[in-house]
């Protein structure tokens, strides 16, 4: 039976169609894009370690000369890459520009003796305290990147210069809106183990208990499951568009968010080992769809009462759970202050082994199985290609950071560096309030789709609201960072 195309183009039934059986795009084409994304912390970290080099005192008093190049190295690219113009260009200037100031850094001074103690480690070393967990520049910027990447692609979609191989896949393949819906989960997995490590207390490392896991779970699941209540009834109040098949009739990510920080807890109380725990599960997940009639329910079930209607979001839940554990066991390894300089060092070591156990459980999967991917039911290849491309991420990250930063005098190994130096403004204000301006982000696109017919904005029009957006997204994020208010 032929589909019935709807031809009113501002009708919620066109704008259903409109993102409804997409096939996505390639990795190849994905991973280019957002190479980007890296291209420009690469520039940004560059230039403003040149700057330093060239005149420390007067570094601090950049002012809005920083802000500008902050917003022009980070949301142009963002904006050319994610609406398809100028991808390659783009890519070759963030190149040449970041090889450039690259090549301005002086390198430090030559030892002598070569196997003398490296200065940088002995004051490195000296300055650990266990079970403190300072901030990490590399995954300050990687998070708030995930995150501006996140807020841009769910407005933009709504537009027609964004290309739709973009746009969440129907049920199979790849784009570049579902890595980063596994993203935003991993990324949270990576800095949500910190409830779960030692931390210094009046000079003492203690260890969290289950109850204040628990506990703390609760409080972070509340707000965020009460936002999900909400956008149901506001969308259905108001008869807002909606793709049944991304989590359910009345599921959305709002609801996937708010039970991982409870069940987190409780799974790890019966198996604390994250590595296991996460594969276990991704694995017994994935047995259970392709062995047994789950799957084919999964795919052809009528919607008939809350389990079947909601079924994509109950059952990637297991998906995106075990992608939250892979992020904290990275987060496990990255996230605690390094004891000395070659344990630092080592790090990007481990980071790259996450990477390399992706992949090959990726290829085995995917290639050697067949199981193609998919972000509707967060299967098990789509949970290895999130965490692969997360941990190569973050290992390019680290690399930059650690190329860049072996520069520096020997005092400013670990900390004591100049504000503005480890990660731009926007950035950590964004990073710093990451719930607040994705919650923001979305109210604002319910906002513009009810005030605008996006469908029917010309290029220049559909850029001036997308450059409005950005801004007002960001601003609550850096007003409550210029007050000293963190809500993660």
């Amino acid at each position: 039976m032929n589909q019935i195309i709807p031809t009113d183009r501002t009708s919620k039934e066109y704008k259903e169609w409109r993102v409804s059986d997409l096939g996505g795009s390639s990795m190849t084409d994905i991973h280019t894009v957002l190479s980007t994304v890296m291209l420009s912390y690469w520039l940004w970290k560059c230039k403003t370690a040149a700057e330093y080099h060239r005149s420390p005192g007067s570094f601090g008093m950049r002012g809005w000369s920083a802000l500008v190049f902050e917003c022009v190295v980070f949301f142009v690219p963002m904006f050319l890459a994610l609406t398809g113009r100028y991808l390659y260009p783009t890519i070759a200037i963030l190149v040449g520009a970041s090889v450039y100031y690259r090549r301005q850094i002086p390198d430090i001074p030559r030892r002598h003796d070569k196997w003398a103690p490296d200065p940088r480690a002995q004051v490195f070393d000296g300055s650990y305290v266990p079970g403190k967990i300072t901030a990490k520049p590399y995954l300050s910027i990687y998070r708030a990147e995930m995150m501006l990447l996140t807020c841009f692609c769910i407005l933009a979609v709504d537009f027609e210069l964004f290309p739709l191989e973009y746009a969440k896949v129907e049920t199979f393949g790849t784009s570049i809106m579902d890595l980063g819906v596994g993203s935003f989960v991993f990324s949270a997995g990576v800095v949500g183990v910190k409830a779960f490590l030692p931390r210094q207390v009046k000079d003492t490392v203690v260890s969290p208990t289950l109850w204040s896991q628990l506990k703390a779970g609760m409080w972070t699941a509340l707000p965020i499951l009460v936002l999900g209540v909400s956008r149901f009834l506001l969308t259905e109040s108001v008869d807002y568009q909606k793709h049944v098949s991304e989590y359910g009739t009345q599921w959305n990510f709002f609801v996937t968010l708010g039970l991982l920080p409870i069940f987190v807890p409780l799974g790890l109380c019966l198996f604390g080992d994250l590595r296991v725990t996460s594969m276990g599960l991704v694995v017994v997940y994935q047995l259970l769809y392709s062995l047994t009639p789950l799957g084919s329910w999964l795919e052809d079930a009528e919607r008939t009462g809350f389990v079947s209607a909601n079924r994509e979001g109950i059952f990637s839940f297991i998906g995106y759970l075990s992608m939250f554990l892979m992020g904290m066991s990275l987060g496990k390894e990255i996230l605690p202050d390094a004891p000395t300089f070659e344990a630092r060092r080592m790090r990007i070591v481990s980071v790259l082994g996450v990477w390399t156990t992706s992949l090959i459980s990726y290829i085995l999967v995917s290639f050697v199985f067949g199981i193609e991917p998919s972000r509707r039911f967060a299967n098990a290849p789509y949970c290895f290609w999130v965490a692969g491309f997360n941990s190569a991420m973050l290992w390019l990250f680290m690399l930059i950071e650690e190329d860049v930063d072996s520069k520096l005098p020997p005092p400013l190994s670990r900390s004591g560096r100049p504000e503005g130096y480890d990660v731009p403004a926007i950035l950590d204000a964004v990073n710093k309030n990451s719930l607040t301006t994705f919650l923001v982000a979305n109210l604002l696109t319910g906002s513009v789709n009810m005030l605008f017919e996006t469908l029917l904005c010309g290029v220049a029009e559909a850029y001036g609201i997308l450059v409005a957006y950005t801004a007002l997204f960001m601003l609550p994020a850096l007003v409550m960072d210029k007050l000293g208010i963190r809500v993660r």
